[in-house]
């Protein structure tokens, strides 16, 4: 035993093995940090991009919902597309370690804003129109995009 200690009392007071140790624990909890803060606010402004660039690509069909104007299929895949950004904002929402109740209130109201948008590509009149860009107008607000 009293071999053991020994061994271990040398290898602890050894200058490199020091400088190794310290160089591995700091590896360890910078890469720890990196997965449980950095990578999910990086996670939620990739979503918040690809939120924004979805309202620009589904720009003409939400500012002229209906079928009229548009094929059933891509009503449907841009409805299905917005509920799906909806979901994925939440989710990250939900994530986020350090987020203020600000920034959380307004990702829920925009996660909720979209799934209206959702609904309201197959509105038929000019109402669910202004209705959509003005809902547009908001998640572009809330999510400062």
């Amino acid at each position: 035993m009293d071999y053991v200690v020994s061994i271990l009392n040398q290898m602890f007071s050894n200058i490199v093995f020091q400088t190794v140790l310290s160089g591995v624990l700091v590896f360890v909890i910078g890469q720890s940090m990196y997965q449980l803060l950095i990578e999910k606010y990086f996670g939620y402004r990739r979503v918040v991009e690809k939120v924004d660039n979805r309202l620009r690509f589904y720009f003409k069909i939400i500012e002229n919902p209906g079928n009229d104007a548009h094929p059933i299929e891509r009503l449907q895949f841009c409805s299905q597309e917005l509920l799906q950004l909806s979901c994925d904002l939440e989710s990250c929402r939900r994530q986020l370690i350090f987020k203020s109740e600000n920034i959380d209130k307004n990702v829920y109201q925009a996660s909720n804003l979209l799934v209206d948008l959702h609904f309201g590509v197959f509105g038929k009149n000019i109402s669910d129109s202004d209705k959509n860009l003005d809902n547009l107008k908001k998640i572009r607000n809330l999510l400062s995009i």
